[in-house]
């Protein structure tokens, strides 16, 4: 389960989404009590428009996709960064060439938001 603390007039993200911090419940005696995590305004003026929400199974989707494609762009930068070195040998070129249309290829799965398996970079 994710959750994540937001701005109740404009749903902006406050927080990273991620689990209810451990230490909620003790704080404010409420340990259990999920219906009043929705709007933390009874707790004084610093928690006034705030309140947590539990992502919904497409905001993890959306949320898990953004995170895999931004490591997908990060090798593909380093794959493209070693085929740019003028001192690469043509068996590298292949090996990093076949690397690229792995990652484009793990990227095409169907199962991509939820069960990512991205090829092990080359160790040349």
């Amino acid at each position: 389960m994710l959750w994540q603390l937001r701005k109740l007039s404009t749903n902006e993200a406050l927080s990273k989404p991620g689990p209810l911090p451990n230490n909620w419940g003790p704080i404010f005696g409420l340990h259990g009590f999920q219906e009043k995590l929705g709007d933390l305004s009874w707790l004084g003026s610093a928690y006034a428009d705030q309140g947590w929400f539990e992502l919904t199974n497409a905001e993890q989707k959306v949320l898990k996709q953004t995170e895999t494609m931004a490591l997908v762009e990060i090798e593909k930068n380093i794959a493209n960064a070693a085929l740019s070195n003028p001192a690469i040998t043509v068996a590298e070129k292949m090996v990093w060439d076949n690397y690229l249309l792995s990652l484009d290829t793990a990227c095409l799965c169907s199962n991509f938001a939820f069960d990512v398996n991205l090829p092990v970079r080359p160790d040349v």
